[in-house]
C-alpha cells in the first residue's frame, strides 16, 4: 500500500516539477529577451567552433573533449535557465577542468590514450605549470600574458569548487532568493551570467594564445566566430 502511494506520488511529483521548470524558464526568457543575449549565447557556440576548426587542420583526437566542453557550457545555460545556479556553477568547473586537460592532450598524445583507458590522471596545478612553461609561450610579453590568464583560471576554479564542496551557506542552491521563493531573481542569475561569460571569454582567450597557429588555418567562419567579444 505505502509503494504504491510512493509510486503514484512519483508521478504527481514529476509534474510539479515540470511546472516549476517551465514557470522559470518562462520568466528566464521573458528577462534575456530584456538585456544583452549576444554574448551569453555566444559563450555555447565557442566549443562547438573550436572543434570544427582543429578538425579542419587535421587533429580528431580531441573530439570527445570538445564534445564533453560544448555539454558542460550548454548544462550550465540551461540550468540556469531553470533556476538551478549550484549545478550549473559544478558544470563550469569541469569545463576548466577539461579546457586545460584538452591543452596537454594536445601535444601529449601517450598521456591521451592512457586517460582514454583510465589510467592517467592530472591535477590542476599540474596542468597550470605545464601552461605556464609550455615553450611556445616563453617570450615576453606573452607568458607574462598567459602567467596572469593561467592565474585568473584557476582562481575561478577554486571559486567554482567552492559550489561542489559547499564550504560555505553562501554557495547551497538553498540558500539562494530564487530557491525559497521559487521565482525568478534578476540578481541571482545576474552572478551566474557575469561567472559563465568571464570564465568561458578567458579560456576562449587561453585557446587563442595555444593554437595561435592552427587558428590561421581555420575556415573564415570559425575564425569569426572566434575573436567575437
Amino acid at each position: 500500500m505505502i509503494k504504491a502511494r510512493i509510486v503514484a506520488n512519483a508521478y504527481d511529483d514529476y509534474d510539479l516539477y515540470k511546472k516549476d521548470f517551465n514557470c522559470f524558464l518562462d520568466s528566464t526568457l521573458e528577462h534575456m529577451k530584456s538585456i544583452d543575449v549576444f554574448p551569453l549565447y555566444w559563450s555555447t557556440l565557442v566549443f562547438k567552433n573550436w572543434k570544427d576548426g582543429i578538425n579542419h587542420v587535421g587533429f580528431k583526437e580531441l573530439d570527445e573533449i570538445f564534445d564533453e566542453l560544448h555539454q558542460d557550457v550548454n548544462a550550465s545555460y540551461y540550468l540556469a535557465s531553470m533556476g538551478l545556479y549550484r549545478t550549473a556553477n559544478m558544470h563550469l568547473r569541469s569545463m576548466i577542468e577539461l579546457s586545460l586537460q584538452l591543452l596537454y592532450f594536445f601535444e601529449h598524445p601517450i598521456e591521451l590514450k592512457k586517460w582514454k583507458e583510465g589510467d592517467f590522471v592530472i591535477k590542476h596545478d599540474k596542468l597550470k605549470d605545464y601552461l605556464k612553461e609550455y615553450p611556445d609561450f616563453n617570450s615576453q610579453p606573452l607568458k607574462s600574458q598567459v602567467d596572469t590568464l593561467i592565474e585568473q583560471i584557476s582562481k575561478e576554479w577554486k571559486h567554482f569548487s567552492k559550489h561542489i564542496h559547499a564550504e560555505s551557506l553562501n554557495y547551497f542552491q538553498t540558500q539562494k532568493e530564487s530557491d525559497y521563493t521559487n521565482s525568478f531573481k534578476i540578481a541571482d542569475f545576474g552572478i551566474w551570467k557575469c561567472n559563465f561569460t568571464k570564465i568561458i571569454n578567458k579560456i576562449n582567450k587561453l585557446f587563442l594564445l595555444f593554437f595561435s597557429n592552427q587558428y590561421k588555418l581555420f575556415p573564415s567562419q570559425n575564425k569569426d566566430l572566434l575573436i567575437i567579444e
